[in-house]
């Protein structure tokens, strides 16, 4: 799969959708990002090209490197946010070349794609390209999760017959599930009950809850969605 093609489709219907949101829409509060609006979700993925291209990598990932994003944006119209975004993304695309964008680059972006979707009450894009890549990356997170902490791998099956194993050795759970609930699970969007109440096979899930705050992942104590 061509996964530059696909971050540049999600950024388009991202676009589209955030373009088509009634007046006001950039201080909508985002629920599955406390403390940030629309408009802070896009400074986030506009600010990611940004320190790409600029090679402002340390602390990749943490909350002063995506606050600092933020910030950056905070006298910003919304339009200028996207704007930017297309810009600074069409630079990381030619800096990446034939390689290709990476996983996480995807995962980030749909994710944030349906955080936004939920804020602004337009579910859709729940099959799309993004969400296959952005699985596959939270799998191998997942796995390298569940190794992390000595548990036994788990197999996950997809409800389109796909099937893949979270971590190394002999499964001790068969998690059957849709590819959206996983996306949205491996990315702190799922309280525990919730995570809990998915397929596990007959398998109690207890000991690999935990394993779901991997990364810079916590679970919401209450549904977001």
């Amino acid at each position: 799969m061509d996964t530059t093609a696909v971050y540049r489709s999600t950024r388009s219907r991202i676009a589209e959708l955030v373009r088509a949101a009634p007046a006001g829409a950039a201080e909508t509060p985002v629920p599955a990002c406390p403390g940030w609006t629309t408009k802070d979700v896009l400074a986030h993925l506009a600010g990611v090209c940004e320190d790409i291209v600029a090679g402002r990598m340390e602390g990749v990932a943490t909350e002063p490197w995506t606050q600092a994003q933020v910030d950056r944006f905070a006298a910003a119209t919304l339009t200028d946010v996207i704007a930017t975004w297309e810009r600074a993304a069409t630079e990381v695309e030619a800096l990446l070349g034939s390689g290709g964008a990476p996983a996480q680059l995807v995962f980030d972006e749909v994710t944030h794609e349906h955080d936004l979707r939920g804020a602004l009450g337009c579910p859709g894009a729940r099959d799309s390209d993004a969400v296959v890549v952005g699985t596959r990356f939270a799998v191998r997170g997942l796995g390298a999760a569940f190794s992390g902490a000595g548990l036994a791998p788990v197999r996950v099956r997809f409800e389109d017959g796909d099937e893949t194993v979270a971590g190394t050795g002999e499964p001790g759970a068969t998690l059957t599930v849709d590819r959206f609930d996983l996306l949205r699970s491996a990315s702190g969007r799922r309280t525990r009950d919730q995570i809990a109440a998915l397929d596990w096979g007959g398998a109690d899930p207890a000991p690999w809850l935990p394993a779901f705050t991997y990364g810079p992942f916590t679970l919401p104590e209450s549904p977001v969605e």
